[in-house]
């Protein structure tokens, strides 16, 4: 468990220990002094727009680069981060704030031995700076090192006595090691101090649950919940709770809440299929139970996976197929550490760069998905699936010529691989070269008839093009590809493609249902948005034609 306040007190340093800014900025420090105002507003990106002008004005300015990687470190770009505040290091070492966030950022990434030396060296640096010995005991505790972890929080209150965050999590390790007196003693403490904070009040609420003392127990769990609405393991305790005083009516929606944060919360199912049969709601109870029994089975195959790296460690097979599974399920940012420890294990293991190029392409990370598939060619520099994925970095990139390239080179190497046709394809129509990409398109379909992705691309580009002197297309042929592209994968961006399909066909109502559906999968996704706009308006002007 990492305490909460831990980041807020090196931002903290970070402000107060810089000059007000007051005029308009200038030069590096002007640019710099503005980003920590603005720090102080809670502007995160627009600060962090100011400390890189700082550091382009003035590449040696130390404090910008850590001032950088530390807001990169609060936005969870940890790979960013690291670059920036090891380069304040460089410029300037022993920068309080750079070894104190880049100890945290070993932490947050799982390098604990690493993020252990470095804060017990700050302690040595620092001993009376109250965020160095908390960001140990949090490095300690997350490592299971509870003894540890349980002098160093009592040496942070020794330093400083009302932190109440340091307490709940003094307490957590007290439970951690069984010692059950002496975790409720903290925890009462940390409520008294701050009588709101979430984890002292549902920690404190499970152990009375598990107690029995219920009526201890709902107040607290109720607490921890309304003052964290996404505590979801307190809404958890607290629907077991209300099963036992049998309130299964807000036990139901209660674990229903559970499961609208926590799709894949098995225990949630289970038990909103026991307060729906108590409710004589049996097929709505039937079908959490079946739900239920589907995520048993997930958890029983990652469970199995998981032993079997626990049995061979040091075989990097055994992560690599754990990171397979974790990917099957889309729970991506376990899949990414498996990927890494094989490659740990076995750097030449290319199917995890391949991997990992993948999933850094999903979540956007491009220069990390581009160094993994550079990786993966680098050892086996014939493989087609490398090249047409550093392709797909490139166009998403916008460097269309590379692109254009790396897919040629995966087609030279397999000329039946269908997704770098596509890609061509995907080119030409960027390009607006539109008979180039019709053709690559419907070249793609004669070497997979399945590929949903060229489906859904020939059915935007007709939608582009419309039927002309080149193309027979009717609004029908185009609804009937992007039905089958939905069919063969529910993608919201295909339900968009086919939203416009059934819009240009107009079949309104249809193009409604698809656009929400697609909307409900990505509430915050403009496109869809405008298009449901779009959508209401057009069948607004056809209801006054009428």
């Amino acid at each position: 468990m990492l305490p909460k306040h831990i980041v807020y007190i090196l931002f903290f340093c970070l402000v107060v220990c810089s000059k007000t800014w007051v005029a308009t900025a200038q030069t590096p420090e002007d640019y710099y002094q503005r980003g920590i105002q603005e720090i102080r507003q809670g502007e995160y990106t627009r600060a962090l727009q100011n400390f890189q002008i700082a550091v382009e004005h003035n590449p040696g300015f130390a404090k910008a680069h850590a001032a950088v990687g530390t807001i990169y470190l609060q936005l969870k770009d940890f790979t960013k981060s690291e670059i920036s505040l090891k380069r304040a290091l460089q410029i300037t070492p022993n920068l309080m704030q750079a070894e104190t966030n880049l100890a945290l950022l070993y932490t947050k990434t799982s390098r604990i031995d690493q993020a252990i030396d470095l804060y017990r060296n700050l302690t040595r640096k620092y001993p009376k700076v109250v965020g160095v010995w908390l960001g140990l005991a949090a490095a300690y505790q997350q490592n299971k090192q509870f003894q540890e972890s349980i002098e160093i929080y009592h040496q942070s209150l020794n330093l400083s006595p009302n932190i109440a965050e340091a307490m709940s999590n003094l307490a957590s390790c007290y439970e951690a090691i069984d010692k059950i007196d002496q975790a409720i003693k903290y925890y009462k403490q940390a409520i008294h101090l701050k009588p709101k904070l979430p984890m002292a009040n549902g920690n404190l609420g499970v152990i009375y649950l598990r107690q029995g003392e219920l009526d201890k127990a709902l107040p607290l769990l109720e607490n921890a919940v309304r003052n964290d609405p996404s505590f979801t393991a307190a809404r958890f305790s607290l629907g077991l709770l209300l099963i036992k005083k049998r309130e299964y009516e807000r036990a139901t929606r209660t674990f229903r809440s559970v499961i609208a944060q926590q799709s894949d919360h098995i225990g949630a199912y289970y038990n909103l299929a026991q307060t729906l049969f108590r409710l004589k709601q049996i097929d709505a109870g039937k079908k959490a139970m079946e739900t239920y029994r589907r995520l048993s089975r997930i958890a029983q195959e990652i469970d199995t996976r998981q032993r079997a790296t626990l049995n061979e460690p040091a075989n990097p097979q055994k992560h690599y197929k754990l990171g397979l599974t974790y990917q099957k399920y889309q729970k991506y940012d376990q899949a990414i550490n498996a990927f890494q420890e094989a490659l740990r294990l076995n750097p030449k293991l290319t199917d995890a760069h391949y991997r990992l190029g993948q999933l850094y392409l999903r979540a956007r990370k491009l220069p990390e998905s581009e160094k993994a598939f550079l990786a993966g060619i680098a050892i086996a520099p014939e493989q087609a699936l490398l090249h047409a994925g550093l392709a797909a970095v490139y166009y998403t990139q916008g460097r269309l010529n590379d692109a254009f390239l790396e897919y040629n080179t995966a087609l030279k190497y397999d000329a039946t691989l269908a997704i770098a046709k596509a890609g061509i394809a995907a080119i030409h129509h960027r390009r607006e070269e539109i008979d180039k990409a019709i053709n690559a398109y419907l070249e793609v379909l004669t070497l997979d008839v399945n590929a949903h992705y060229a489906l859904n691309g020939l059915a935007r580009l007709y939608l582009e093009v419309k039927p002309n002197g080149n193309n027979h297309m009717t609004p029908q042929n185009i609804v009937d590809l992007a039905e089958k592209a939905v069919r063969l994968l529910p993608r919201p961006q295909y339900m968009h493609t086919l939203a416009l399909a059934y819009l240009y066909a107009g079949e309104h109502q249809k193009a409604v249902n698809t656009i929400n559906t697609a909307i409900k999968l990505e509430p915050k996704n403009v496109s869809f948005q405008q298009t449901l706009v779009k959508i209401k308006a057009d069948e607004k002007t056809n209801l006054q034609n009428k």
